[in-house]
């Protein structure tokens, strides 16, 4: 982002501009996708309808005091902003079949919030699972441990953020590809020193890293999780493994497929897999805080349906819901 200061303009950065065709020419080299984007449109409206009450009940009901939930508030404040970027920008995309050079200057910001929320998301997660780690595995100093970490954590993941939308190349949305890619494709014809103004080398670290931190995060978690279970069957610890694996599934999948097309290009079907984990990374904690965490559900009850005979049910150890991660 800091490239369009210094220019003054996204087709006065170098390799970026598109005046070689002009609107209608660059129209014919997109993919219009209706039958897609329609559906993510509507998707993405539903997931911001419905995090504004889930922000607003933990607020309520004060389980922002304790510091997981503050981890979780700015993890939803992120899925807000990526969701407009995954579904609320990208579903019009799909619709009229957009390349780069068709919306350059919204495209080059828009992209840039993407990619940042992206990477953000990634952090925040990562924070989330190993604050709830050492709740379990250090009970005793979790009280001191834990509202460190999640202040430390939060400072990391705005600062992360900031770093990856300023000083990082962005990113510009293709229908074809269905995907936003570090190559906006506006030359005419390719060269290295195009390709290495568009380099994004920390986004496949970040992806890699991610999926690392999870899959050891996870095993650790579940295994902590089962071991307080002693060995036993029980709701919470069923409702932890459904939410984490959910968790998982998605962010993964996203990661992957995204270092995946940095080499090659996949099939439409492996794309659009991609472009359906990514939104549904973003919204997935929220249909899991409204569903499975009793408290929020209880109260998101009582605001939707007004719902006033639902069960209280709350972890006498912690005052936090059972069925929350």
């Amino acid at each position: 982002m800091n490239r369009l200061l210094e220019y003054g303009s996204v087709e006065a950065i170098p390799y970026y501009n598109c005046s070689h065709k002009n609107f209608t020419e660059w129209e014919k080299t997109g993919q219009k996708r209706p039958y897609f984007g329609w559906p993510l449109v509507v998707f993405g409206v539903l997931v911001e309808l419905l995090y504004i009450p889930v922000i607003y009940i933990i607020f309520k009901t004060k389980l922002i005091r304790h510091p997981c939930y503050k981890i979780i508030v700015l993890l939803a404040l992120i899925d807000i902003t990526a969701t407009c970027c995954s579904c609320l920008i990208t579903g019009p995309m799909l619709i009229m079949g957009t390349v780069f050079c068709m919306y350059p200057t919204f495209t080059y910001v828009a992209g840039g919030i993407a990619i940042s929320t992206w990477c953000m998301a990634c952090a925040a997660t990562t924070s989330l699972f190993s604050n709830r780690i050492i709740s379990i595995g250090f009970r005793k100093y979790a009280d001191v441990i834990e509202k460190k970490l999640a202040y430390t954590s939060i400072s990391f993941v705005l600062f992360y953020g900031f770093y990856i939308c300023w000083f990082t190349p962005t990113t510009a949305y293709n229908s074809v590809f269905m995907a936003w890619i570090p190559d906006p494709l506006s030359e005419e014809v390719p060269s290295k020193e195009a390709a290495a103004m568009y380099k994004h080398t920390i986004l496949p670290w970040n992806n890699w890293i991610f999926v690392a931190c999870m899959f050891i995060l996870f095993s650790v978690y579940f295994i902590m999780v089962k071991r307080m279970a002693k060995g036993q069957k029980s709701k919470a610890s069923r409702s932890i493994f459904i939410q984490c694996s959910i968790i998982c599934f998605f962010n993964t999948g996203t990661a992957l497929v995204y270092n995946a097309l940095a080499i090659v290009t996949p099939a439409e079907w492996i794309l659009a897999f991609g472009q359906i984990c990514w939104t549904c990374n973003h919204a997935s904690p929220a249909i899991i805080y409204v569903s499975l965490n009793s408290t929020i559900r209880r109260e998101f009850l009582k605001i939707v349906f007004r719902n006033t005979l639902a069960p209280k049910v709350e972890d006498a150890t912690t005052g936090v819901a059972k069925n929350t991660i």
